[in-house]
């Protein structure tokens, strides 16, 4: 065959697939089809379909493949005084206690070692009884960094107190001790154990008092050099005046008064006053004259250790029940210079909103000798915090948001605001300079109202 010859029967195959593909395009619009050869064009075996592809396989769950959530890794132990004390035996290097109770119980008496958790009233709202921070819960860096640690000699155990709860699932939601425990829970590595303690301090404390440290309470006797400069001025016949020789109750408002055990002893003084009630802050009930009075008595000692802020509301009660009754009341102290003046400034920073600075100033400037001590001008400093951060909107003018991390939309400061150094008489020989940024406002007396 000459070689410029086609072959016929490729020709014809061409021809065939040339008339194959236009009866494929003369078959007018429809649906698109996979571009197989036609099955009438001869010399092509048409393949099955396909079967279609197999779906590919679920992709596993990540919870399922994942690491556990802390929460469900881990639980609280309780453990009993039995324990606690085995463990602070034989492995106190590895166990930390934190003690939820208030700063002064903690500072009178606590577990050997042990930490005390002061959360601040703003945080326990806002948690809410969930986690905080761990740096709220364990502010000592060394102890935290222990706390956290994954691997190495650290925390095997974390023991957690509070006063008296038997069970942590009898603690309330609101309580240091059910926050310290969730924050526990939710932030540390799968080593340490979280334990609570069961009965509290009081129970261990009754049971195992060598495994606890007391603070002896401060000598309420005179040191030789006080007696010396006393006998001194009598000497030299120089004037000292017991505290009841130094005039007559003061008034801090229309209804209330300042004054010492002499003064409510003394009912003349109360007749030209027309007192109608008594809160007694001492450590002693007066008898005298309470038959005809409305009378109240919280027993609280004077010294730094004691604890007055528990007793503010409830003097604030009842100094605003005296007050809608229309009478007038008397708050009174043994000497009228440190609890007394307590309550009365509480009151006034409660109802009438003043700073600290300010109710001391008040009062001073109607009765000079007040001395309220150190520890409780301490607890009027928390108790301003307190009433500051539940105030919607304090009266402070030119006021900005401050947002600080956990506590965000929860301190105003005023854009004028500038720190003082102001001094807190803590003694008669001594005076400590605290700098507190409280703003600095002309005072002017407090005038009656029909709202008080």
């Amino acid at each position: 065959m000459a070689s410029g010859e086609r072959n016929p029967r490729l020709r014809g195959d061409a021809s065939a697939g040339r008339g194959g593909r236009e009866a494929v395009q003369r078959q007018g619009p429809g649906p698109r089809t996979h571009p197989l050869p036609s099955p009438l064009v001869p010399g092509f075996i048409q393949s099955p379909p396909a079967a279609p592809a197999a779906p590919p396989p679920p992709r596993p769950c990540p919870a399922a493949t994942g690491p556990v959530p802390r929460l469900g890794r881990m639980k609280v132990t309780s453990l009993d005084g039995r324990q606690l004390r085995k463990l602070l035996r034989k492995e106190a290097a590895g166990c930390l206690v934190l003690d939820c109770r208030p700063y002064l119980a903690f500072a009178a008496s606590c577990v050997r070692g042990s930490l005390n958790v002061n959360l601040n009233s703003v945080v326990i709202r806002r948690a809410r009884g969930g986690p905080v921070p761990v740096r709220f819960v364990v502010p000592d860096e060394a102890a935290r960094a222990r706390l956290l640690q994954e691997d190495g000699p650290g925390v095997a155990a974390v023991i957690v107190l509070d006063q008296s709860t038997r069970h942590w699932q009898k603690l309330r939601k609101d309580s240091t001790a059910q926050i310290v425990l969730s924050t526990l829970l939710s932030s540390l590595p799968a080593a340490p154990k979280v334990c609570f303690l069961r009965g509290g301090y009081e129970t261990f404390y009754s049971q195992y008092p060598e495994c606890c440290v007391d603070v002896k309470p401060i000598s309420q006797e005179k040191s030789e050099t006080e007696k010396n400069l006393i006998n001194h001025c009598e000497r030299q016949n120089i004037s000292h005046k017991p505290a009841y020789d130094q005039g007559g109750p003061v008034e801090i408002l229309p209804f209330l008064y300042l004054g010492s055990a002499y003064h409510a002893s003394k009912c003349e003084f109360l007749a030209n006053l027309h007192i109608t009630a008594l809160l007694n802050v001492s450590r002693k009930s007066s008898e005298s004259c309470t038959e005809q009075y409305h009378y109240k008595w919280i027993p609280v000692e004077d010294n730094h250790m004691a604890d007055i802020s528990s007793h503010f509301q409830e003097a604030i009660d009842f100094i605003d029940c005296v007050r809608r009754t229309g009478g007038k009341i008397l708050v009174h102290c043994e000497a009228g210079i440190s609890r007394s003046p307590t309550i009365c400034m509480a009151y006034l920073m409660k109802t009438k909103k003043f700073r600290l600075e300010e109710a001391f100033d008040y009062i001073k400037q109607r009765r000079s000798m007040i001395s309220p001590n150190f520890g409780f001008m301490g607890q009027l400093l928390q108790y301003e915090s307190e009433i500051l951060s539940s105030t919607p909107n304090p009266p402070v003018a030119s006021c900005k948001r401050e947002a600080v991390s956990f506590f965000a939309e929860e301190l105003t400061l005023s854009q004028g605001f500038e720190g003082s150094c102001y001094t807190f008489p803590t003694s008669v020989l001594t005076t400590v300079p605290i700098r507190s940024p409280v703003h600095q406002l002309k005072l002017s007396p407090i005038a009656a109202s029909s709202s008080c």
